[in-house]
């Protein structure tokens, strides 16, 4: 198997995702090492064994000679190795690019370079891999930031295929009305050929290629963005559910809030525009608040404009909230739990409907007006021919926290719409956060204090009625 050139990304990104591992018989050597600012350098070295049966042992010895065991089988247990057995973990972060194929350690490799996808935490990460066309793991990998580089890689390898099974014994890996899923990874439920229906993988292979957007064109398109944030409802349901908890009962006297109308609610809309890479347009309709009138971006600078003045600074991606919209691939981490259910239609656009549920989902602030969002579940509508979320209804406990979506889509936008002149007049300034707030230095200063010293005040304030209550005579 070989896929030497970018036309490939489409059968590789599925192939990293399943990542089969664990359906071979396997045994190999693994060197991992690298360095940080202040941690210096490391080094470990081991061995791992996989059987026929799915079943492993893995080994590993660090640079002062400790060994650990790891030991399991296909249903449960560590995974060794994570970074080079999977390589899921790396699709919601970074957006790669086939650059070649090698042969190492006997195998065949496709070469890939990873940058940081539009919604990616880790924006100033490069990596680098050469993935098995076979299994799909990595053969070795590195990923550098500006304070770490970490390095793995197999010193040895060797795979034997797994004999063919009894088709008369297997289950076919089928969803209803979801076509084939196919094998996929050991972690984060995924399934394997033979497995039951209801342990299939989240996703075919088209479905992770939508999300991933692998086959894709830059997206180019302006459409209204609506927002509704619930957050005093959500935040009342927290605290709820906080309180039940151990941790919650013992300091319920410091978080509990003085005021339960504080908490205020959200509804704005903007107009977006976005042309990828590196232009857009985020333009309020609804009273911002202290939010920016319009944001703009051209792909080289980057202005924000308020009614008293304009920040200019050097070009920048877009919000994480606005680029988890246009960017899905998050919804590939197995933290989510997500999963397809259907097609659907949103504003008269053909999408797929995924569903995600956890605990305590991560989830970045509302697009518009930056409010902090507590959510269980996801819904999740992802336009077929854009690949953004057209719609996205993140829930606690059965109650909408927040909503957001994208009318009246168009993808006939003049690039005239990612330029900015400022008015005659305006205030025009430059720098970073601080200095867009139009304050000077030594009144930024002072409110931080004011800010401090008002949180220790009310602390105290808090600590002191608690033991009024609890000692009434004193």
């Amino acid at each position: 198997m070989s896929m030497p050139s970018q036309a490939g990304i489409g059968e590789l990104i599925p192939l990293m995702y399943r990542a089969r591992w664990a359906s071979s018989s396997l045994s190999g050597e693994v060197r991992a090492y690298g360095a940080g600012d202040g941690s210096g350098a490391w080094e470990e070295r081991g061995s791992l064994e996989v059987a026929p049966d799915g079943r492993y042992r893995a080994e590993v010895t660090d640079q002062d000679g400790d060994r650990d065991l790891l030991a399991g089988d296909d249903a449960g247990g560590p995974v060794p190795f994570p970074e080079l057995m999977l390589p899921s973990l790396l699709l919601p972060g970074f957006d790669f690019q086939i650059t070649g194929s090698a042969e190492f350690v006997g195998r065949t490799g496709i070469a890939i370079a990873g940058t940081p996808r539009l919604a990616s935490l880790q924006r100033q990460e490069r990596v680098t891999a050469l993935v098995d066309a076979e299994l799909g793991i990595l053969l070795r990998y590195r990923r550098v930031s500006r304070d770490h580089t970490d390095s793995a890689e197999f010193t040895a390898l060797s795979v034997i295929p797994p004999e063919p099974a009894d088709p008369d014994a297997l289950v076919p890996a089928t969803v209803p009305g979801g076509g084939d899923r196919g094998p996929g990874p050991l972690a984060g439920g995924h399934g394997r050929v033979g497995q039951s229906p209801q342990d299939a993988p989240a996703f075919t292979d088209a479905e992770v290629n939508l999300l991933y957007r692998s086959d894709l064109r830059p997206q180019r398109f302006a459409a209204s963005l609506s927002e509704h944030a619930d957050t005093a409802t959500t935040m009342r349901l927290a605290r709820q559910s906080f309180a039940t908890t151990e941790l919650g009962r013992r300091t319920r006297w410091l978080w509990r809030p003085s005021d339960d109308g504080a908490l205020e609610n959200s509804d704005r809309v903007a107009r977006l525009a976005v042309a990828m890479p590196g232009c857009y347009l985020i333009e309020a309709i609804t009273d911002p608040g202290r939010k920016p009138i319009r944001v703009t971006c051209d792909g080289h600078r980057l202005w924000r404009t308020y009614p008293d003045r304009v920040a200019v600074r050097a070009a920048e991606p877009p919000p994480r909230p606005i680029a988890t919209i246009l960017d899905p691939a998050w919804l590939l981490d197995d933290f989510y739990q997500a999963s397809a259910a259907g097609d659907a239609m949103v504003d008269d656009r053909p999408a797929l409907r995924v569903l995600a549920a956890g605990d305590a989902l991560s989830s970045p602030l509302s697009p518009l007006s930056g409010t902090p969002v507590v959510a269980d579940q996801i819904e999740a509508f992802i336009d077929r021919a854009l690949g953004l979320c057209l719609r996205m209804v993140w829930s606690y406990q059965g109650h909408p926290a927040l909503r957001t979506e994208l009318t009246g889509l168009t993808t006939d936008i003049d690039q005239a719409v990612f330029s900015f002149d400022p008015p005659p007049g305006m205030k025009i300034i430059t720098g970073g956060p601080l200095a867009e707030t139009g304050l000077s230095p030594a009144t930024i200063a002072l409110q931080a204090a004011k800010g401090t010293a008002g949180l220790a005040v009310e602390i105290g304030r808090r600590w002191l009625n608690r033991h009024d209550i609890a000692d009434p005579g004193h």
